[in-house]
């Protein structure tokens, strides 16, 4: 049975949603984390409300994601920015350093029954006619990765697959590619090269495959076909 492609968000869509958030509101900045979180990591509902400090290296940004999906645990990197926003988020709650990163504000553990109904509101605020859930942050962020990279087995590292056909989704191509690349093979215009990976993006795949322990000239080939 074919499988179908996952809908993303695009960078407009993102930039509308996080746009409606009130930021002065510490539930409110709470949710807005929770949906940058998951855009910027790809994290899972269950990875967001159980996650801790203690599972966050503060001078790296490296997370320990423990017993996730499958009981497997994996690592994912954030940048300096966002880890501040965490800490000034867990200084406006009152959390304990090693206490969970996302509650209410009394402290008790966030339900996946309130944040389902929340990122539907938000959605709709922003104006975004697509069926907005967690996981459609979850799909967008590894498109992007996969897009980035062109590295299969690192995007089911950080999506935490246990087999990589079910990472093979994240390779399909944009209707606007098919659309560049049809149009140029009738000399309707000139065929674009894939854009070449930049020192930033490569420095950053390096560092990843080593956290992750993955031989970067890993023949996929062999685990694709």
């Amino acid at each position: 049975m074919a499988r179908t492609l996952p809908d993303i968000l695009t960078e407009d869509d993102e930039k509308a949603l996080l746009a409606t958030f009130n930021r002065r509101y510490p539930t409110s900045e709470r949710n807005r984390l929770m949906i940058t979180m998951a855009l910027k990591t790809g994290m899972r509902v269950g990875d967001l409300i159980n996650l801790r400090f203690a599972d966050i290296e503060r001078d790296t940004g490296r997370i320990h994601i423990k017993q996730g999906k499958g009981k497997k645990d994996r690592v994912l990197f954030i940048g300096p920015a966002l880890l501040s926003e965490l800490i000034d988020l867990a200084k406006r709650f009152g959390h304990k350093a090693k206490g969970l990163v996302f509650t209410t504000l009394k402290g008790a553990d966030l339900k996946p029954s309130y944040l389902r109904p929340m990122i539907v509101n938000q959605a709709k605020k922003a104006g975004i006619s697509k069926h907005v859930h967690f996981h459609l942050l979850r799909h967008t962020y590894l498109t992007r990765l996969y897009s980035q990279t062109k590295d299969l087995r690192l995007v089911q590292e950080v999506a935490g697959h246990a087999n990589i056909s079910t990472t093979q989704i994240y390779t399909h191509i944009s209707g606007e590619d098919v659309r560049t690349a049809m149009l140029a093979s009738q000399g309707e215009g000139p065929a674009t090269a894939e854009p070449p990976i930049t020192p930033a993006v490569q420095a950053a795949r390096e560092e990843l495959w080593k956290a992750l322990g993955i031989n970067s000239k890993l023949d996929l080939d062999s685990l694709i076909h």
